[in-house]
């Protein structure tokens, strides 16, 4: 990739071994972790302060789903590319998550490569994004 810039990643995952699985296979040399949640509250809470560049999202958790909390990220954050992380590979579940704005997903159980080549693809739609629209 051309651009040097590190990109900044938020992990929400109710499965704390999972968040911490994500944490290192992303953090290198392009992408900086800069927080987790397990919780949607705790996300929210996190995310009012925190940017981020991408989101990983877990589908089910305790306090709520992973699509309403798609859709106020969508909102709050709308610069973040959300990439989806779930077990669940329902239809409907992927339809409608792209339907609200994920730009793709992480299946469970996840390989460091599937992930790393879900990042990649998520990051090649930003830039291309950012390309047709122009200098800010």
């Amino acid at each position: 990739m051309a651009s040097q810039q590190r990109l900044r990643v938020f992990i929400i995952d109710d499965n704390e071994m999972t968040r911490d699985l994500l944490r290192v296979i992303m953090q290198g040399e392009q992408f900086d972790v800069v927080g987790d949640a397990g919780t949607a509250e705790s996300a929210k809470l996190r995310l009012r302060s925190q940017k981020a560049d991408i989101v990983c999202l877990d589908v089910v958790m305790p306090d709520g789903d992973g699509l309403s909390l798609l859709e106020w990220i969508g909102q709050k954050q709308p610069q973040a590319a959300v990439l989806m992380v779930t077990a669940s590979t329902d239809r409907s579940t992927v339809e409608q998550s792209l339907r609200n704005g994920a730009k793709g997903y992480i299946v469970k159980p996840f390989t460091p490569g599937a992930v790393m080549d879900a990042l990649h693809h998520v990051v090649a739609k930003m830039r291309a994004a950012r390309a047709t629209a122009g200098p800010a």
